[in-house]
């Protein structure tokens, strides 16, 4: 019986081997295709972390629970201004190369005094267009021209200071974690902005307007910038319990 189970456990103990280096070929791999993409393109919209990796102006329409965020990039790490405008010296939202767009839902809302907080939570996305058209902030789908070069999940807190009758001083803060990332051609030479799994932070400061208290319609029109705050790891883990 004794003589039985040796060839048992070293064809177990043989086959988790093969598993784990088939696994580890297949992921060695996947990250030399990722590095060799990379190579290829050079990336922007990346600093180092605690320093601004880009820069942006826009609007938020809220609609009920629902939110809409469009407006356009100012400023990207490792892009000139010539790059970032079709016109650098008329800098506006008819000539950014650079665009966004981001959807929301109202997750809680909480009221003290004049004080409004706001989170919602949705997904943005980032377009790029080598010769921008003519954009109105009248229309978000404007901002939407172009080809989708990068998408993000976000969560967002809308602090609001009530000033007057309907209007007030918005602040916000963003938790956003990129999802993918596509290479651009700009100038004959391959862009990526960010990476895939690229952490940012989000602050923002605007006016906000109601334009209807029930159910709420309002806009805020704001600026601000994203952080660099980290990227996450991944290290395949091996269950010790596995027969």
């Amino acid at each position: 019986m004794g003589v039985s189970v040796i060839p048992k456990l070293t064809n177990r103990y043989f086959s988790l081997v093969v598993g784990v280096l088939l696994a580890t070929t297949l992921l060695l791999i996947a990250g030399l295709q990722l590095m060799s993409a990379q190579a290829a393109s050079q990336q922007v919209g990346v600093a180092p972390v605690g320093q601004n990796a880009f820069e942006f102006i826009g609007r938020i329409n809220q609609n009920g629970f629902n939110f809409t965020g469009f407006g356009y990039l100012t400023y990207i790490k490792n892009l000139s201004n010539a790059q970032i405008y079709s016109n650098p010296t008329a800098a506006s939202e008819d000539t950014a190369r650079f665009t966004y767009v981001a959807t929301a839902t109202l997750t809680s809302r909480a009221i003290l005094s004049d004080v409004f907080v706001i989170d919602s939570q949705g997904t943005i996305t980032f377009y790029f267009t080598q010769s921008p058209p003519n954009r109105d902030f009248n229309d978000p789908a404007s901002f939407a021209s172009g080809t989708p070069i990068a998408t993000a999940s976000l969560r967002y807190q809308d602090i609001l200071l009530v000033q007057s009758s309907n209007k007030g001083l918005a602040t916000g803060v963003g938790e956003v974690a990129q999802l993918s990332a596509t290479p651009f051609s700009l100038g004959g030479q391959s862009y990526q902005f960010g990476q895939s799994n690229l952490f940012y932070r989000f602050s923002t400061v605007g006016n906000g307007t109601r334009t209807d208290p029930g159910p709420p319609i309002s806009f805020v029109l704001l600026a601000g910038n994203a952080v660099t705050t980290g990227q996450s790891t991944f290290l395949p883990q091996l269950n010790r319990d596995s027969p």
